[in-house]
């Protein structure tokens, strides 16, 4: 009876371990995920952010700024990918963009001249 009782315990042991096994593998793999998108989102937010720098410095070369293909271009060179939307609106005293990178992020953008 002893020995029935142990085989009992070593089976229901074994259950129990490959169930929490099993969840843990699974909730890491879900974690690993969940934190390669949000490491993607941040490095395109410093990409957006890097992008407001650059517009700050080149204020008055607005006309070499282009947009086509989903990509913007300064004077042909790429700066920036995955831009779903982009309106640049210059007023006598101010400069507005509307910016959405992979429909993700949107901001608008404002600066003073």
């Amino acid at each position: 009876m002893k020995n029935s009782f142990s085989l009992l315990e070593i089976i229901l042991t074994l259950i129990i371990s490959s169930i929490v096994i099993v969840y843990s593998t699974l909730f890491t793999k879900e974690l690993f995920f969940e934190n390669k998108i949000n490491q993607q989102i941040e490095i395109q937010k410093i990409d957006l952010l890097s992008t407001k720098v650059f517009f700050g410095k080149h204020l008055n070369e607005l006309d070499e700024f282009s947009y086509s293909n989903n990509n913007l271009y300064f004077k042909n060179s790429l700066l920036l990918e995955n831009i779903k939307e982009f309106k640049l609106n210059k007023n006598a005293n101010k400069i507005s963009i509307h910016i959405n990178l992979n429909d993700k992020i949107i901001q608008n953008w404002e600066f003073l001249i």
